[in-house]
């Protein structure tokens, strides 16, 4: 039991560790924000000092949307944004799939269990729409700029959404004309951490 990021993948390596070492490999001087909400002390205590710490305290009441908002209000001048849930075990190749040139998303195969959330692509490579019982499932890594940042911190920011899951904030993104660019990721891995057999997959990567 604990906090998810601090649970060990291999020998002295967490959760947070794996993120944090493959986010500094793929970009030049990146801010950081750890957003924590359960025994977020322990977390922040464990976090490098160079990190943005701040805390949902609001945690067992709200959702992804209200993080990702108390996230963005931690940062400067936020014009390109990437999000990736705490408890995400991915690879090095994870964070070179998605199109920085636009707002993007991307879907994985076996390693993200069949009960997450999945992805409706059009012809052209397009996300329509997200929910709960499609192959194409959503790696929880996603990447903002331009109008899709600008919805996202309308909505985020509205107290009235602070429940919504992450791909409901999406979609409601999706609604107002926001377009996202979705990859499929072959040969990717990405582990959301729930029960004792994802950390067994997670050991893979």
């Amino acid at each position: 039991r604990g906090p998810k990021p601090l649970i060990k993948i291999k020998p002295n390596v967490s959760i947070l560790d794996n993120q944090i070492f493959n986010i500094q490999n793929a970009f030049t001087r990146p801010e950081i924000v750890l957003v924590c909400g359960f025994e977020a002390d322990k977390v922040m205590n464990d976090a490098p000092d160079n990190l943005i710490k701040v805390e949902n305290e609001f945690y067992e009441n709200t959702n992804v949307a209200r993080s990702i908002g108390i996230a963005l209000r931690a940062l400067s001048t936020p014009e390109r944004v990437l999000i990736i849930y705490g408890d995400l075990v991915f690879d090095e190749k994870a964070l070179e799939v998605l199109d920085y040139g636009s707002s993007s998303l991307f879907t994985v195969g076996d390693f993200i269990g069949e009960e997450e959330v999945g992805c409706i692509v059009n012809q052209k490579g397009g996300l329509e729409n997200m929910m709960y019982d499609l192959p194409d499932k959503w790696s929880q890594i996603a990447y903002f700029e331009g109008r899709e940042l600008e919805y996202l911190k309308q909505i985020v920011w509205n107290r009235n959404n602070s429940r919504l899951f992450g791909f409901e904030v999406i979609n409601k993104i999706v609604e107002r004309g926001g377009r996202f660019k979705c990859e499929q990721a072959n040969g990717v891995k990405v582990v959301d951490i729930d029960t004792s057999k994802d950390i067994q997959k997670a050991r893979q990567i």
